[in-house]
């Protein structure tokens, strides 16, 4: 009775498929009872031929979380000052990457950083990231910050590390440790985060990150530079100059591009 209903379901299958053009699908199919069918082969070709069925589609990179596989778009803040400047801006060979933004109360700002890893065109704001690996990585976040108030890990954590940032797609990050590296008064601020966060398949991941914090108006602009915690040790020094590198000043009152 088993066998009956499978077949008469796989020759369903075989009618579907061809009308919307899967021809593949019946040559990969092994009905059972022909000569040359078997339990594995029949097995296998159902495999084959469901994969085919699978649509092929294109995701952009970081659209998600770390590394462009977060279920929804991060909330990074960014708000570029001029959206068509933004789209064309590309990085320098050195690896300089340079943006007008905007600050929560609309103070322009540029900002800019250097990273050994080629920027990526997304809609969810700057990424730098290793495409290679997907490991290494650094992002720009902006959160609102009263003028004159200081800037506080409390803040910092709740910027970076909610469930609506890029670490916390599959669930807000863990054992969160936050302390400042860099000497006082220094600019940019630099910060050390430990954290654990979840992977698209539900793992717990350690992860480090450098944390450069600069002001500009009501605006906190953050450059994230991150990798796992077992590759930080052997990066360390690199992952450092990135962070160091960050710089966010204010803009001119027209755009960049409009002056002469």
């Amino acid at each position: 009775m088993k066998a009956t209903a499978i077949v008469w379901l796989l020759q369903l299958f075989i009618s579907f498929s061809l009308s919307w053009g899967f021809g593949a699908v019946k040559r990969s199919l092994i009905i059972p009872g022909t000569a040359s069918s078997s339990r594995a082969e029949f097995l296998s070709s159902i495999v084959a031929a469901s994969s085919l069925l699978v649509p092929v589609g294109r995701t952009n990179a970081f659209d998600g979380g770390v590394g462009g596989l977060g279920k929804t778009r991060p909330q990074t803040g960014v708000v570029f000052r001029d959206e068509e400047a933004a789209a064309a801006t590309t990085q320098s060979k050195g690896g300089d990457v340079t943006y007008e933004l905007l600050s929560p109360d609309g103070s322009p700002a540029v900002v800019s950083f250097n990273a050994p890893w080629p920027l990526l065109q997304t809609a969810a704001g700057i990424e730098s990231r290793d495409i290679g690996g997907g490991f290494e990585s650094a992002f720009v976040q902006v959160t609102e910050l009263q003028k004159g108030s200081e800037i506080k890990p409390a803040q910092l954590k709740e910027a970076i590390f909610s469930s609506k940032g890029k670490f916390g797609m599959y669930g807000s990050p863990t054992d969160i440790k936050l302390r400042l590296v860099s000497p006082e008064n220094s600019n940019p601020a630099i910060y050390l985060a430990a954290f654990t966060t979840l992977t698209p398949g539900l793992r717990e991941s350690d992860r480090k990150a450098y944390i450069s914090a600069k002001t500009v108006g009501n605006g906190l602009f953050l450059l994230v530079t991150t990798t796992t915690a077992v590759r930080f040790t052997k990066l360390e020094s690199s992952l450092r100059r990135v962070a160091e590198s960050f710089l966010v000043v204010d803009a001119p009152k027209t755009n960049l591009r409009n002056q002469k």
